[in-house]
């Protein structure tokens, strides 16, 4: 559907041409949810049983992707600035209250069945440059983020830039992660970020 039609839950500000709210054969649910565009040809594809709640959708730009899969619980913040980009949220995801963002061309993926704390940040980019004096080059490119499948980050996490996680990790409360964790079945914590413990897994019910 081209974002026309009023939807309960949802308040939208749309400026551009072409924008696709795909919610074909799905049953989603808006609560305090606002939709913010600014460019064309943009596409928000939402998957069937997803909850969206106490969040803000922005995009600023064109030819860009979000989706957001089945039977998801989702409250924070999106925000996808630039071109032909892509943030995809797998089924079962559910977010506390999650920052992303995906800005200089860079995607952002998020697995299935992953549970995400509170004051969490997960972003492409710093927003801003650093200089090296003497080459006088940019040193903190922007980078795709990529999170598995059954990760669970704990409260006041930061991902940054270029970070892989592998499935089936936990991330311990106020964690930065700057690289990228490649074992799966392990929990890391810090600042910066290094594996704690390995071979365990995590059940979102307290056994």
């Amino acid at each position: 559907m081209i974002l026309q039609e009023e939807i309960k839950g949802l308040t939208t500000k749309i400026h551009g041409k072409n924008n696709n709210l795909d919610l074909d054969e799905s049953n989603p649910t808006f609560r305090n949810t606002e939709l913010k565009i600014t460019g064309s040809n943009n596409k928000i594809i939402i998957g069937d049983g997803a909850i969206l709640q106490n969040l803000l959708i922005h995009i600023r730009g064109s030819n860009n992707t979000i989706y957001i899969g089945k039977e998801t619980h989702i409250i924070g913040h999106i925000l996808l600035k630039g071109k032909n980009q892509e943030i995809s949220i797998g089924d079962r995801t559910t977010f506390k209250n999650v920052y992303l963002l995906s800005q200089e061309g860079k995607n952002i993926s998020i697995g299935e069945d992953c549970m995400f704390s509170y004051d969490i940040a997960i972003r492409t980019t710093d927003a801003h440059s650093v200089i090296d004096l003497e080459t006088k080059e940019r040193v903190n490119h922007a980078n795709h983020v990529s999170i598995g499948n059954h990760v669970w980050i704990a409260a006041s996490c930061l991902i940054s830039k270029g970070v892989t996680i592998a499935d089936d990790c936990i991330v311990g409360a106020r964690s930065v992660v700057t690289k990228s964790v490649t074992e799966s079945h392990c929990a890391v914590a810090g600042a910066p970020a290094k594996v704690v413990k390995s071979n365990v897994t995590w059940d979102r019910d307290r056994i």
